[in-house]
């Protein structure tokens, strides 16, 4: 009963309109007109639908007669008062229309959601996601990535402040701490007035508490492999337990090779049963088909295993959930941390441990990659090699039966050779988990999500068999954690390595360079902006007509010796942190020499963009011989920005 909610909120310190409730007969002198008077009867649960409200009543005269016709309106659809019904006048509350409410995710669980309320919420679309657990900071991130967050920095006058919003949501919290049975709850509108935010209206769903159990710290890490076993390595250069063996070879661990034909691989013996290993193991990969999986980890179990990467395929991604399931039973009973299935395999840079069968070869840097793509990670490090990215761990999680990306993020926090973590996610389960591990986590995430649109959800279910979401709801939650989302598979390896907050741009072209500003400015990153004294040296060696200013325009019949002058000028400047190097084909522009300058050495980071079809190809080729980064497309050199 609406009487009852307000009573309800305003235990909880979340106001309210001022409200009476009136008896049949009672007509009160009220000092908060002009007010609404409802229907307020168990009988009637849509109270518009009936005729169970009269608006704007400024008056206790109005008031009486408000109510009689209410009555009448009630009884024409066949509903009789009787003593025990009443009225209630609730205050009309003049201001914005805002939305809040909790709703229940199935990967998420309760999420707070605030922003545009009233009758056209489906319209605006104006709406932020807030976990129930988000600190005051989170909220705040949160509330910002909405328009309406502009009322709380004063526009028009507006009183309310942040710090009043994040402190309602902060109530709204806790009301569910308090109530954990809440299944839904709607607070449309809540108005924005100068008394603060008031909730005019509320429906409450109450149920059974879902929220997941605490998940269970893991005894052991992943990453700590010293004898490694590879089951299903072999002599056929097809298979994928060929290619898996060859890339293990580098480990600088022991090494052991398990087939059941026995022989020879690589001039190491082939046991033939994972029992006729010398001694305990400590991490395995199996590339066996999905059918005998199981039993070789049951074997691997009594050789006391506790890391296991499972690459064979067929089980939750082809119906197999099943076999899985006895995967994930295996590995909870005896403490494994499981791979996989599934998956393209793992990687491990200060162990030079490859347990992967990616045809490229990888090199050790500071970024962790995490995949649930075998597919993407193999496009992705065949870019990384060719760019010189290096990587500190690579985990292609694929069905996630075990190992999950939280658990993940959680282990990399104790690796000193992991800077930064990047993820391709297709779809997850435990959110919340997820969210906390982020919250947590000391380095920096990089984000790509998978599952905009319906179609591209079921892709990924059936590749994956996870659950993809509510992609506004993953992004929203994400973001107010601080990952930083991208929209580029590509900048899931660039993001890291380039994360100047200024970029300076030279080029021989003004409208590439218009553009490109733009991209980069829509990316949040700002221009330098050139003092009088480095335009000073600028000018003493460019023509009078350059750009003073960035983007810095060197002008059409710019030759490789004026970009060189020019690096070297901003290089003395000793303050910039990332440079573009745009290069348009002119009939004068020694291409091939400019390209020559990206491999000097600079005391900035430089990407180049050449612009332009057949006459770059000499040009291209040079830096990929050297394995230098470039850019055909304007748009595509920033998007990792």
């Amino acid at each position: 009963m609406e009487a009852e909610i307000y009573d309800w909120l305003n235990q909880t310190g979340i106001d309210t309109p001022r409200w009476m409730l009136l008896g049949q007969g009672e007509i009160p002198v009220l000092d908060f007109y002009p007010v609404a008077l409802k229907i307020h009867s168990p009988k009637v649960i849509h109270k518009s639908d009936v005729g169970g409200v009269a608006l704007g009543i400024a008056s206790s005269d109005d008031l009486y007669l408000a109510r009689d016709a209410i009555a009448r309106r009630l009884l024409a659809h066949g509903i009789t008062l009787d003593t025990s019904d009443q009225f209630i006048a609730v205050e009309m509350v003049e201001g914005e229309e805002l939305y809040a409410g909790i709703v229940r995710d199935e990967i998420f669980g309760p999420v707070i959601l605030f922003g545009k309320g009233g009758i056209l919420l489906e319209l605006y679309k104006d709406i932020c996601y807030i976990d129930i657990k988000a600190d005051e900071a989170e909220i705040e991130r949160a509330i910002k990535t909405t328009r309406i967050s502009k009322l709380f920095e004063g526009y028009r006058g507006c009183h309310v402040t942040m710090e009043d919003a994040v402190s309602f949501i902060r109530k709204i919290q806790k009301l569910y701490q308090d109530n954990p049975t809440i299944q839904e709850f709607d607070l449309n509108p809540t108005k924005l007035t100068s008394r603060g935010l008031i909730a005019v209206d509320a429906r409450i769903k109450f149920g059974s508490n879902e929220d997941a159990k605490p998940v269970v710290k893991r005894i052991t890490t992943f990453f700590d492999n010293k004898r490694v076993a590879v089951i299903g390595a072999s002599n056929d250069q097809t298979k994928v337990g060929y290619a898996v063996a060859k890339n293990s070879l580098s480990f600088r661990g022991e090494l052991f090779f398990v087939n059941r034909k026995g022989g020879e691989l690589f001039g190491r013996p082939l046991y033939k049963e994972i029992k006729d290993i010398p001694g305990e193991i400590d991490t395995a990969v199996i590339t066996i088909p999905g059918k005998l999986v199981i039993d070789a980890l049951k074997e691997l179990i009594a050789k006391g295993v506790r890391n296991v990467i499972i690459i064979s395929a067929g089980f939750k991604e082809a119906g197999g959930a099943d076999a899985e399931k006895e995967i994930e039973k295996l590995a909870r009973e005896h403490n494994l941390n499981v791979i996989g299935p599934n998956c393209l395999g793992y990687f491990e840079a200060t162990k030079r441990l490859n347990l992967t069968f990616a045809a490229s070869s990888i090199e050790s840097g500071g970024v962790a990659l995490i995949s649930q793509s075998g597919a993407v990670l193999t496009g992705l490090m065949d870019k990384a090699w060719q760019a010189k990215v290096g990587f500190s761990h690579v985990v292609s999680v694929g069905n996630m039966v075990d190992l999950n990306f939280a658990e993940t993020i959680m282990m990399l926090q104790d690796e000193p050779s992991c800077e930064a973590i990047s993820i391709y996610a297709e779809g997850i389960r435990n959110g919340k988990e997820f969210l906390d591990a982020i919250r947590h986590s000391r380095k920096p995430i990089y984000l790509f999500k998978v599952g905009k649109s319906n179609e591209s959800k079921k892709a990924a279910f059936s590749h994956t068999g996870n659950l993809s979401g509510n992609y506004e709801m993953f992004e929203g939650l994400f973001k107010s954690v601080g990952v930083h989302m991208v929209d580029n598979i590509e900048a899931l390896l660039y993001a890291p390595r380039y994360k100047a907050s200024e970029v300076l741009v030279v080029t021989n072209a003004g409208g590439p360079a218009a553009i490109l500003t733009d991209y980069i400015v829509g990316r949040g990153k700002k221009m330098v902006a050139l003092t009088p004294d480095e335009m000073s040296k600028l000018d003493a060696i460019l023509p009078s007509n350059w750009s003073r200013g960035n983007p810095v325009d060197i002008i059409g019949d710019a030759m490789s010796g004026r970009y060189k002058q020019t690096l070297e000028v901003i290089a003395s400047f000793g303050r910039v942190e990332l440079l573009y190097l745009v290069v348009t084909p002119q009939f004068m522009t020694d291409i091939a020499n400019i390209a020559r300058l990206c491999l000097q050495e600079w005391p900035f980071q430089m990407i180049p963009i050449l612009l332009g079809g057949e006459v770059m190809e000499e040009a291209k080729a040079l830096l990929r011989s050297r394995r230098i980064l470039y850019f055909e497309s304007l748009k595509e050199a920033t998007d990792f920005l």
